[in-house]
């Protein structure tokens, strides 16, 4: 199968998971394409594509629009392919159960506004990049961070992804797409 990995990532870790996915789904045999959703060619095409995962970053309660633009344009094709979708958002390892579960349904609201209807679906915490962030943007993370129980130390960057559930979300989706491969065969 020919796989496409679009993704929406502001500070690369939805990127780096992407990345992680794709390499698990090609070692299975598999063909992936892992491609921003920012960086699409005016003349891209899903026709060559047999199935799909998308991932995006949520930043203040938001996917990148360019994310939300794609599901809504391609809809139709999303739902008649195997496809998937993860979401990386930091609340989901936050120590407030109001913020987690929160975090956990973020997907859910885009696929029902858009009315795609993924075969997976999961929520992966992403990454807090202090030494990356200008000092505003800094003071904001360090203060989030202290809330929801996450690290203040902004000496260094800090990663939160479960690599584990990554895998075991490529091996899912690995499972569904040969699953739907020896119905068609």
């Amino acid at each position: 199968m020919n796989l496409l990995i679009l993704y929406g990532s502001l500070e690369g870790q939805t990127k780096k998971i992407s990345d992680r996915l794709a390499g698990i789904i090609r070692d299975k045999g598999h063909q992936v394409t892992a491609q921003s959703g920012e960086d699409l060619p005016a003349t891209f095409s899903v026709d060559n594509f047999d199935a799909a995962i998308l991932g995006g970053s949520i930043h203040m309660g938001k996917y990148p629009a360019y994310l939300n633009s794609f599901v809504a344009s391609h809809r139709d094709w999303l739902n008649a392919v195997p496809s998937a979708f993860f979401t990386v958002c930091m609340a989901v390892n936050s120590a407030n159960t109001k913020s987690r579960d929160e975090a956990k349904h973020y997907g859910d609201k885009l696929t029902a506004q858009t009315g795609w209807t993924p075969k997976l679906t999961q929520t992966f915490a992403g990454a807090v990049k202090y030494t990356q962030y200008n000092f505003f943007t800094r003071f904001i993370m360090r203060w989030i961070s202290s809330r929801e129980g996450g690290s203040t130390d902004t000496s260094r960057d800090h990663e939160y992804t479960d690599w584990a559930a990554v895998e075991r979300f490529a091996e899912d989706f690995i499972g569904v797409i040969e699953q739907q491969g020896n119905k068609s065969g």
